[in-house]
């Protein structure tokens, strides 16, 4: 229809439309660059915290390095763990994010005496052990600090940026204190029977589960409390002679829980146990898990050697296989299961193959899944590569 043939009222209204159309569009744009300027002065507040970790993710891929071998000294390095798009390196005196380049994109000196931090998908939580201080922080910026009335003795932070923090009590034997992603409280919960070691969340922060320990008659008694993370509400516990080393949320309806000397993986929906694998008389040396696949090695101590297995993420057992070595770390990465031992970086696919054995020396420290797999010895962090298949 020409322009002509268009009443003066249709034309008045579709010109109101246009200009109201415009006039949003100018409103996102200065809301949209208003909140990054905000953000990169590190003047906002919690309200833009998410828009700052989408934010921080973007500008972090972009921040251009010389890549991978990154050279420096990285003896004194006490965490490494991918977080979303950055890498995250905990020291004794600061906390860095490298880029997936390997350009130092962030630096903060924290002060802490004894730091220990997790990560999650877009942030991570630094704390003081045995100490009340915490900050929360994603690849650029401090986003939250906050101090706790009783001294911590864990804290983990979930995909879903909600944090659960287990410190001592002043009337109980400890307690759990979870978060939001603003780091308003949620609610607490109190442990009035035994003593809490460390708590774990859900990647969606639905689920909590608090590992406790006491003794009675001189017998070590463990009890895992299974927790609603949205109320706090208590729905049943796990009890066990044996401490876990790990527990960790498969799902919202699974938990895997790492013992000494077996795997258990738990259904917390029906409060029944789904599977387990026994190591008999060997012990746990590594535990890796990722979205399909649960990976653990394991051995004696008086042996120099180790069995590596392979399940799906419902146990199902894929492969079992031996290296000459003890195992300090795993890693699964573009179907490959990578095992770190003392001397030696051993390199298998899915069906158990051996694809190479590569000499790291006695400075190799630990694996990182970060945009495959990554070793850090005390002299640098390099990329591992994927060997093809024969």
């Amino acid at each position: 229809m020409s322009e002509k043939r268009i009443s003066r009222k249709e034309l008045t209204k579709r010109n109101l439309k246009q200009n109201k159309k415009r006039k949003n569009l100018r409103t996102l744009m200065i809301v949209v660059v208003t909140a990054v300027l905000l953000y990169i002065t590190g003047v906002y507040g919690a309200s833009l915290a998410y828009f700052g970790d989408f934010i921080s993710s973007g500008m972090t891929i972009f921040q251009i390095g010389g890549g991978f071998p990154v050279e420096d000294d990285f003896s004194s390095v006490l965490q490494a763990d991918g977080m979303g798009t950055g890498l995250a390196v905990l020291s004794p005196d600061s906390f860095t994010v490298y880029s997936p380049t390997g350009r130092n994109v962030f630096s903060y000196s924290h002060t802490m005496q004894t730091p220990v931090m997790d990560t999650a998908s877009n942030r991570a939580v630094i704390y003081d052990l045995n100490r009340t201080s915490l900050k929360v922080a994603n690849g650029h910026n401090i986003l939250f600090q906050q101090e706790m009335e009783n001294s911590i003795i864990h804290a983990e932070i979930s995909d879903s940026n909600r944090v659960a923090i287990t410190t001592r009590s002043a009337s109980y034997n400890g307690e759990v204190t979870v978060f939001n992603y603003n780091m308003k409280q949620r609610f607490v919960w109190y442990c009035a029977t035994g003593f809490p070691i460390y708590s774990t969340l859900s990647d969606s922060g639905k689920m909590l589960a608090v590992n406790t320990v006491q003794t009675a008659e001189g017998i070590l008694k463990n009890d895992i409390y299974v927790i609603n993370a949205a109320d706090g509400r208590e729905l049943f516990t796990i009890s066990s002679r044996s401490y876990p080393l790990q527990m960790e949320f498969i799902s919202d309806s699974q938990l895997l829980i790492a013992y000494t000397n077996r795997l258990v993986l738990w259904d917390v929906k029906n409060n029944t146990q789904l599977a387990s694998y026994e190591f008999g008389s060997d012990m746990l040396q590594a535990l890796t898990v990722d979205g399909r696949y649960i990976c653990a090695a394991y051995g004696s101590s008086s042996r120099q050697t180790a069995n590596i297995v392979l399940f799906t993420k419902d146990m199902q057992e894929k492969f079992t296989t031996t290296v000459p070595e003890k195992i300090k770390d795993i890693s699964i990465s573009s179907s490959r299961v990578y095992a770190l031992g003392s001397e030696s970086l051993f390199e298998y696919d899915y069906s158990a193959t051996l694809l190479n054995t590569a000499d790291t020396g006695a400075l190799s420290k630990d694996l990182v899944d970060y945009s495959g797999t990554l070793l850090i010895t005390s002299t640098s962090i390099s990329k591992v590569e994927k060997t093809k298949s024969r």
